[in-house]
């Protein structure tokens, strides 16, 4: 990436489900040392995009300049001379996400505050298809999940009431205009330093739509995370930034965002009482979006 830059150290990072991320010191010539990201896309990524780290590089360079808290992209490369895999250098934000109550550091308000301020944000850059034409459309994304029915539905996790439901409802009203978004907004992708949000991580996933899809997902993982009130209340948080979003499809995408994890949470690695706390706040979330409807 740069040959002025000498190796200090390297390791790999937890958490990376989709890619494989490693932290790495290097020295500049006069001294500093730069703690950057490389992150190595896995074969899921390559399938849906090929071309993954150069668009998540072109993303992240937009809404660098946007203001948004997310790390500066420094290098692409899709021709396998650096890694064996196409890859993405970025910035390292110095921050921890927070994805259970005992890791809280601030009242659950505050936390749930700045969530619903940086996805406001977000929302509100008013980016169009020409500035990131390489981004797919989430009703075309949603529409083949909502129509495809796996052989062995998530019993656990309620699949077949949630899907039951959207098919009465299916498709949602377009009432807002498209926006940029994250795609996979939830506390594990946002990192937090002395209580105050300082990055938003993990772009692989965004999509242009309607910017319910964003906030219903982070209402799951939120209810999943710290149960049914820090989903209400990050709600009210964003409906009041975001004055002239029309919420009426939020029991579309509700049940949308439930269908998200089914099938998956074994691969996970999860504790079993992890997975039962989670799975307790999933079917707290269903039973509210469905009686929603």
């Amino acid at each position: 990436m740069d040959p002025s830059l000498r190796l200090i150290n390297s390791s790999p990072l937890a958490g990376g489900v989709s890619a494989q991320l490693t932290a790495i010191d290097a020295q500049q010539p006069d001294g500093r040392v730069d703690r950057l990201v490389l992150r190595q896309y896995g074969a899921a990524n390559l399938r849906t995009d090929p071309h993954a780290a150069v668009h998540e590089y072109a993303l992240l360079s937009l809404l660098h300049r946007a203001g948004l808290p997310v790390p500066l992209p420094r290098h692409a490369d899709e021709s396998a001379r650096i890694m064996p895999v196409p890859c993405l250098i970025i910035e390292h934000i110095d921050g921890f996400p927070c994805t259970e109550a005992s890791q809280l550091t601030a009242p659950l308000a505050d936390v749930t505050g700045q969530l619903a301020g940086v996805l406001a944000q977000l929302h509100a850059a008013a980016f169009t298809l020409a500035d990131a034409p390489y981004l797919a459309d989430i009703r075309a994304i949603a529409a083949r999940r909502v129509e495809t029915w796996p052989s062995a539905p998530d019993q656990a996790l309620s699949e077949p009431a949630v899907r039951t439901g959207l098919a009465r409802i299916w498709p949602p009203p377009l009432l807002n205009q498209p926006a940029l978004l994250h795609g996979d907004f939830w506390p594990g992708n946002v990192l937090w330093r002395d209580s105050t949000l300082v990055g938003v991580v993990d772009w692989e996933d965004a999509v242009l739509g309607d910017p319910l899809h964003d906030v219903a997902n982070a209402r799951m993982e939120l209810c999943m995370a710290f149960g049914i009130s820090a989903a209400r209340e990050f709600t009210r948080q964003y409906c009041e930034l975001r004055l002239t979003t029309d919420m009426t499809a939020l029991r579309h995408w509700d049940l949308y965002a439930s269908l998200r994890h089914a099938g998956r949470m074994s691969e996970w690695g999860l504790t079993p009482g992890d997975r039962k706390r989670l799975e307790a706040g999933h079917q707290e979330f269903v039973a509210t979006a469905l009686a929603a409807l």
